[in-house]
């Protein structure tokens, strides 16, 4: 975020907005204004129209997280086991919950299977589902109880966990996190998936 560029300010307002008021209630005249653009039509040229701009912010939401958690799995040492593959998946999101992102992160990776199968590529779908599939194909050899089906509805439980503490619904009245929070919110999501994993098959 906090790009100079007049397209990445418009991101930045635009994710804002988007945040606290949705798609429906957020203008194109609230994001120029926000993000200090006086060209009228500056999203226009840049993005298209307003559903442009929204799948843009979206996309930028999925890319970002995407390749933190590529780098994660990349630089995983062999004893990082179990509890380092879990970290890898649910610190970037947590990391933007922190920064005060988390909220409309969780609502664009909970909305991207909603789409129509045509739109996964594009809106990051596809790529989000290719990383679980790596994930898990990481997972497997040290979880070898577990059969390709339920690992993988395991580890979407364990997505859909860290979705609902990005959204605050695993706060109980507590104070917003920040920066100085990460890991010890991290390890609050790693503990009980790890467990998830590692308990015996249903199957």
């Amino acid at each position: 975020m906090s790009q100079c560029t007049t397209p990445g300010r418009l991101l930045d307002a635009a994710e804002q907005l988007l945040a606290v008021h949705g798609p429906a209630g957020t203008s194109v005249r609230q994001v120029l204004r926000l993000a200090g653009v006086a060209n009228a039509a500056a999203v226009g040229y840049h993005f298209g129209d307003k559903a442009g701009l929204v799948a843009a912010v979206g996309r930028r939401v999925v890319d970002e997280v995407l390749a933190d958690r590529e780098r994660a799995l990349q630089a995983r040492p062999d004893a990082a086991g179990v509890e380092g593959l879990v970290d890898g998946w649910v610190r970037p999101i947590v990391a933007l919950r922190c920064a005060g992102r988390g909220r409309y992160a969780a609502r664009v990776f909970t909305r991207l299977f909603d789409e129509p199968r045509e739109r996964w590529e594009a809106n990051g779908a596809a790529a989000v589902r290719a990383s679980a599939d790596r994930y898990c194909a990481a997972l497997a050899p040290l979880l070898p109880h577990l059969g390709g089906s339920e690992l993988a509805w395991r580890w979407q439980s364990v997505t859909a966990t860290t979705d609902f503490y990005a959204i605050g619904a695993l706060d109980d009245a507590e104070p917003a996190p920040g920066p100085d929070d990460v890991d010890r919110h991290v390890r609050r999501l790693v503990v009980p998936g790890s467990a998830l994993l590692r308990a015996d098959a249903t199957d």
